[in-house]
């Protein structure tokens, strides 16, 4: 496997990924959930928001990828990496999160954020 291939996947998997995260907390504005099922549906949307992230660092870590693709990959993650430390953050201390609403509407405005800055920056490169 190419790391081109990596590198064409990073727009269409920027969408999936923030649609599935989306779609994973958005319902916990209107359904009332026991507190364990709620930090689930939220853990859930949270990978699903980092999928992004690991396609990008599959491209860095790769062995054999070209300097110029590093260098890309650095650039759409040097823009947007408050916001993915903001999730990581969130997903490490799942356990204490108590405050539903509040944290919904941050995991929410952080992907859709994410999902805008990296749409931005390949669509200005493209």
């Amino acid at each position: 496997m190419d790391v081109d291939q990596f590198l064409e996947a990073i727009p269409v998997t920027n969408n999936v990924s923030t649609i599935a995260s989306i779609l994973c907390v958005l319902p916990t504005y209107f359904l009332r959930l026991q507190p364990a099922t709620y930090r689930v549906v939220l853990s859930l949307g949270i990978v699903f928001g980092l999928s992004i992230f690991a396609i990008a660092m599959t491209v860095v870590l790769w062995p054999f990828s070209h300097e110029y693709h590093r260098l890309f990959v650095f650039h759409i993650f040097a823009y947007s990496s408050p916001l993915v430390v903001v999730l990581i953050a969130i997903l490490a201390c799942i356990k204490h999160v108590t405050h539903v609403g509040l944290w919904s509407t941050v995991v929410l405005v952080s992907v859709v954020l994410d999902w805008a800055g990296i749409s931005m920056l390949i669509l200005a490169l493209s």
